[in-house]
């Protein structure tokens, strides 16, 4: 992939992660896997579930804007599915869970649509539950600030932003972009990181 097939990746927010050894230890670190078994240890010896959280990490690898995750709690420990349902609740994007975990699915689920067996037929019946939230519901809703993970560290909120200051950070991150083009004072990460958050503030821009 030539340097200007990277840049229109990069603004379609297709490579939004760093494809190298520290890119992708660092991406399954924040699923739960650790260095070791993330750069040294065949998928066939992994536990299943770190399996779970290998695939969970690859279907997030593009930032998609929505996930579909078939039974995902297969195999999770306590600590894993605490992570998964964090992560849910911070995801900005559109989820559908197949799952038979009530406990979970209650959990993180706004709506539902339940299958039972009619008794007297033996055919699957359809039943909903709860209400989807309009964007505008969605958006109006309060937060904090700051979250922080099971580890402690910090985790960004994102918060509705103005035009105005959407252009204001475009311009910081376009900036930093052409110093480095003269000085490569930025590592290759950090390139990918920048590349990244410029597409998401130009499409919140274009939204706008």
């Amino acid at each position: 992939m030539g340097k200007k097939d990277e840049q229109e990746a990069a603004a379609a927010g297709l490579l939004s992660k760093p494809l190298t050894g520290p890119g992708v230890e660092k991406a399954l670190k924040d699923f739960g896997l650790d260095a070791e078994a993330a750069s040294h240890s065949p998928l066939g010896s992994l536990s299943h579930g770190q399996r779970v959280k290998v695939v969970i990490c690859a279907s997030c690898w593009m930032n998609p804007h929505i996930i579909i995750l078939d039974e995902p709690t297969n195999y999770l420990d306590r600590d894993g599915l605490g992570a998964l349902v964090r992560g849910l609740e911070a995801y900005q994007g559109g989820v559908v869970i197949i799952s038979h975990n009530t406990e979970f699915t209650d959990s993180v689920c706004q709506q539902k649509w339940i299958m039972e067996k009619s008794e007297q037929t033996g055919a699957g019946r359809l039943r909903e539950e709860g209400e989807l939230k309009l964007d505008e519901a969605i958006e109006d809703q309060k937060g904090p600030d700051e979250i922080y993970d099971e580890s402690g560290n910090k985790i960004e909120v994102k918060k509705k932003l103005e035009a105005k200051e959407v252009k204001k950070m475009i311009k910081e991150i376009e900036k930093k972009m052409k110093d480095n083009a003269k000085k490569s004072n930025l590592s290759e990460e950090e390139v990918w990181e920048l590349s990244d958050k410029l597409a998401e503030l130009k499409e919140m821009l274009a939204d706008k």
